[in-house]
């Protein structure tokens, strides 16, 4: 049996590169116009409905109806396609700054209690109800205490430096007037022996002034842990009347973001609410799925199970 064999002609050959050729141009060129378009999209309803929750969450989080004060200093939104919107808030009080720290307080005196009480409701929910116990001014209070008494506690440690450096001149001078004591003739002696006991005298007023502020010291660091006690539980208030705020908000108006598919997310990154950490306090991050949002804005979760069922963590 005889074998044909095909034999390809040289111009056969280059009418299959140029079809190659060509088509690989048209895959380019539809790619392009679907990156193109992608790119194209328009996010102006985005950015007004994320403008309007900025607002919202604002006026969430007075702490009075009529009042201009609020929990929320700043907020910045943004979106990422394929994740969601994020919206970073900025905490009214001193201290929620990343890079804020108090350190070991300065001695503090305790902060005087708050009487005032106001109740916010701001749905429905009995059970989601914020409390303001005073304790944004009770915060406040205590800044403005430490701020006040960093400045003495700064003199008060200069003052014992000054006492420490006198103590240890006149033991200077005491130690030479006893060695010139030893070579002094007769009248040299009285002289140097007065002196000697004027010196003592300095070192006995010295001396109890130096218990005088050993005891204030001691004093001061017992209310400084009173100070701290208090300042962390203003602190811890302050945060969770902010989270429910803003759990609360996203539950009644989350499905205002249409244009965030409700397959992404929308995420809450508060910054300083965590915990401290070197010289700062971490962000709190709360992930909610958009999805979860919607079911709470439609009465089919509530605003404390769509807070559990939040991814949270601190970075």
């Amino acid at each position: 049996m005889k074998t044909k064999h095909v034999i390809v002609k040289p111009s056969s050959r280059i009418d299959i590169t140029k079809i190659k050729a060509k088509i690989a141009l048209i895959s380019s060129a539809l790619l392009l116009a679907f990156s193109a378009q992608g790119a194209d999209k328009n996010y102006d309803n985005l950015h007004k409905q994320l403008d309007i929750m900025n607002d919202i969450m604002l006026s969430s989080a007075k702490i009075s109806q009529n009042s201009r004060q609020s929990l929320i200093r700043s907020i910045d939104s943004v979106y990422l396609q394929g994740q969601g919107a994020i919206f970073t808030i900025h905490s009214a009080h001193r201290g929620s700054g990343h890079r804020q720290f108090f350190p070991a307080l300065a001695p503090l005196p305790p902060v005087a209690p708050v009487n005032r009480v106001e109740r916010v409701m701001i749905s429905d929910n009995e059970d989601f109800v914020i409390e303001f116990e005073g304790h944004e001014d009770e915060f406040e209070h205590a800044i403005e205490i430490f701020e006040q008494q960093r400045e003495g506690a700064r003199e008060l440690r200069s003052e014992q430096r000054d006492i420490a450096y006198e103590i240890r001149d006149i033991e200077r001078q005491r130690k030479d007037i006893e060695y010139q004591l030893q070579r002094a003739e007769k009248k040299i002696k009285d002289e140097l022996t007065a002196e000697l006991k004027n010196l003592e005298v300095e070192r006995v007023a010295l001396n109890k002034n130096k218990t005088k502020l050993e005891n204030k010291v001691s004093k001061l660091n017992k209310k400084r842990e009173v100070q701290k006690v208090a300042q962390a539980k203003a602190r811890s208030e302050h945060f969770s009347a902010l989270n429910n705020t803003l759990v609360e908000t996203l539950c009644l108006y989350g499905n205002g973001l249409r244009e965030v598919p409700s397959k992404e997310h929308v995420s809450l990154i508060i910054k300083g609410a965590g915990k401290q950490k070197n010289r700062g306090f971490t962000d709190q991050i709360m992930v909610f799925t958009k999805k979860d949002i919607n079911a709470c804005a439609n009465s089919k979760l509530t605003a404390e199970k769509l807070l559990t069922k939040a991814d949270k963590y601190q970075f």
